[in-house]
């Protein structure tokens, strides 16, 4: 780290701290404090953010957006415990508390909901085609970190993100926003709503693109990180019926390629494309002295993924050394994959009984594989010659045919084993116990019954005491699980690809949780939240190539920590967030083929340490400038035996962004953002640390935005 970074911002933050102190001085009767902010994600009723019987973190999204942050990964990134990484080809993944299986196949811990509708994706068990939603149409983001099955079943593992959309929260607001900075990138958006009558309607809309590509280091060819997103979503109500819907997709380059190898057919360009749309409709009523809500909807993604993997004279010359001509293609694979989920749930919430709040809740899913095309040109080629089973007997094929029995068990055209569904059924209860002024108890269970594996229960118990106005404490204890995905249970052996494993079981964690919530004022508040997590049948890859199988559940694994976060905010002038996290959780190494002990250690690719700070500052009611910070400590080295001496680790980071916003009027404003002020060399895990040091991201850049009510 540079002399600028060891000095400069350490003496930022400290007077950023020391001027929390003489803020509180001012006048504040303009206040509107944190603790009156609302939330439902924790019990699915509406409660003071601090009383949820959960560690619950509002984001604001005007707040983030001043203070620089440009979409839902950026926000996420700023709280505790959360570090946002990439893939090779630029998938984000979110890693919560230090939960993440670094040689797996993308699948993160977290649940996404975007107005309240789960994103869900039982093929690869992940949201990352929504991290790049714009805050510009995003109210607020509610996010619990712990498990949360005994709401929201699988996948609430370690935590549930619910972004509000201002077409979500009935903004009544028409709105235009423009933008364009960095790389050639250039975004438009809307919001527009129409009241008539007993109707009211409300849509949004943004289109956004760029030319990205970096520099990688000892490489003859930058990445290709070019970028074509788009989303559209509408909302009606009439009455006590609602209907929700949303198309997006996103278009990426392949970023660092399949492998770290950016372009090895330069010929034969390749990207990635994710389309996700789902509708909902729902109905609220009362039934005497309950309120019952149903809903029904119907989601599906479509995944058309291409990438290069290595150069067609490299092809050309293994396969002649095993007697076969004539191959004039490189290898590369294409996927075309599409999803469906069709869901029914019902609500009830009944009115206190004895100081009992009783929530029920029941419903079905069912999932189904409408398209499936998979190519792979080795396989092709091993497949089209006259005798394939001769390829590989001398030794001198690099592509493991005989260390890979998978593909030649069960040679296919398709990614998933044919006529794959799955169908949930599902059924929870929550009882909210006001034992007395003070205190309330949240006990709760879920069950689900899966198809294919049979049934898992959730559940959690939770007492809330407000020991005084300002001080509250939280007990909590919570189990949830994660299903395993159809990569996991029922993916075809491919070469490059391991097979998935028909027996394998969900993973599960037990986590224990106390929570101190302080508010000395109104307008400052301190959280000290510690966990531990007993994490079992965890799901990772096995690296025996000799096995069919390439996923399996490991043994008992541990997570521990502490998170803290204070709040400092008046209305008119001052808005300070800082959080601090220490994580340390365990990671078992795969098995290697010469090597089958498996080693338990700190969780490579993880940082145990992170700090966060945003400072807002408001001298004028037309002006505001917002500051940024992230530290990440350095990652823990890998203990995989075959990496040897080579170093692992990401060196620790600071990075630090400043925007500038002034407001014409109250209807119009011009924003200005410098990401990466201090131009630190930024850089994130490589893939089976193949880059020494990790790959390099974004240096400085800058992005330019413009707001237009109406």
């Amino acid at each position: 780290m540079g002399y600028k970074m060891k000095y400069i911002l350490p003496l930022c933050v400290s007077i950023c701290l020391l001027n929390s102190s003489v803020f509180a001085e001012e006048n504040v009767d303009d206040f509107e404090s944190l603790v009156n902010e609302m939330s439902d994600i924790a019990t699915k009723k509406s409660l003071n953010v601090d009383y949820l019987p959960s560690v619950v973190t509002l984001i604001d999204a005007q707040t983030y957006i001043d203070g620089g942050i440009q979409n839902l990964g950026e926000a996420l990134s700023m709280l505790p415990g959360i570090q946002m990484q990439m893939t090779p080809m630029g998938y984000t993944t979110t890693t919560v508390r230090g939960l993440k299986n670094p040689n797996a196949y993308l699948s993160d811990k977290i649940k996404v909901l975007i107005d309240g509708v789960a994103i869900n994706n039982e093929v690869g068990g992940t949201s990352t085609f929504y991290m790049d939603f714009p805050m510009q149409l995003i109210q607020k983001i509610e996010v619990l970190r712990g498990p949360a099955s005994t709401l929201y079943g699988s996948g609430a593992f370690y935590g549930v993100v619910n972004v509000i959309t201002k077409l979500g929260s009935m903004k009544e607001e028409n709105r235009l926003f423009l933008g364009g900075g960095s790389y050639k990138s250039l975004s438009a958006g809307a919001n527009i709503y129409t009241l008539a009558d007993n109707w009211k309607i409300f849509a949004d809309g943004y289109v956004a693109k760029n030319e990205k590509s970096l520099d990688f280091e000892g490489k003859s060819t930058d990445t290709d990180e070019k970028m074509r997103d788009v989303s559209v979503g509408l909302k009606v109500l009439y009455e006590d019926f609602e209907f929700l819907t949303r198309f997006k997709q996103s278009i990426y380059g392949n970023f660092y390629g399949f492998e770290e190898d950016l372009d090895p057919i330069p010929t034969n360009p390749k990207e990635h494309k994710n389309s996700y749309f789902f509708s909902q409709a729902s109905y609220k009523t009362d039934l005497n002295d309950v309120a019952l809500e149903a809903k029904v909807g119907f989601s599906y993604r479509e995944l058309d993924e291409g990438a290069n993997l290595q150069k067609i004279l490299k092809i050309q010359n293994e396969f002649a050394d095993e007697g076969v001509l004539g191959i004039d293609s490189g290898f590369y694979f294409s996927e075309k994959l599409q999803e469906q989920n069709f869901e029914a749930e019902v609500i009830a919430s009944f009115s206190p009984i004895a100081s009992n709040e009783i929530l029920l809740g029941a419903g079905a899913r069912h999932v189904l594989i409408a398209q499936d095309n998979y190519y792979n040109s080795v396989e092709d080629a091993i497949m089209a010659t006259p005798d394939p089973n001769v390829l590989g007997m001398s030794g001198t094929f690099d592509y493991r045919i005989e260390k890979e029995p998978a593909f030649w068990d069960n040679p296919t055209t398709s990614f998933i084993k044919e006529n794959q569904n799955r169908t949930i059924y599902y059924a929870f209860v929550e009882d909210l116990i006001a034992l007395n002024e003070r205190v309330d108890v949240v006990v709760g269970a879920r069950a689900d019954h899966y198809c294919d594996f049979g049934a898992k229960l959730s559940k959690r118990a939770s007492v809330v005491y407000r020991a005084q106005d300002n001080a509250i404490f939280k007990l909590l204890y919570g189990s949830a699980f994660r299903a395993p995905t159809f990569t996991e249970a029922y993916a075809n052996g491919h070469i490059n690809y391991r097979a998935g494993d028909e027996n394998i079981q969900p993973e599960e964690t037990d986590t224990y949780e106390a929570v101190m919530i302080y508010s000395p004022s109104l307008y400052q508040k301190f959280t000290l939240n510690f966990f531990y997590s007993q994490l079992q049948n965890v799901i990772d890859l096995e690296e025996y190539y000799s096995t069919i199988a390439g996923y399996e559940n490991y043994g008992d694994r541990e997570s521990r920590g502490v998170e803290f976060e204070y709040n400092f905010r008046t209305k008119s002038e001052h808005d300070l967030y800082f959080n601090a996290s220490y994580i340390d959780t365990d990671y078992t190494t795969p098995k290697e083929e010469d090597n089958l002990v498996s080693i338990t250690q700190s969780m490579p690719d993880i940082s145990k340490v992170l700090l966060k700070a945003m400072y807002i500052y408001r001298p004028t009611s037309k002006l505001s400038f917002g500051t940024a910070w992230q530290y990440y400590g350095q990652t823990t080295q890998s203990q995989l035996a075959w990496l040897g001496d080579t170093d692992t680790t990401v060196q620790e980071m600071h990075i630090v962004d400043e925007t500038i916003t002034y407001k014409f009027s109250p209807l119009s404003e011009i924003r200005g953002t410098i990401k990466n002020l201090l131009d630190e060399e930024i850089k994130l895990p490589s893939y089976y640390y193949g880059t020494d040091g990790g790959v390099k991201r974004e240096g400085r850049n800058y992005y330019l935005s413009f707001v237009q009510r109406f």
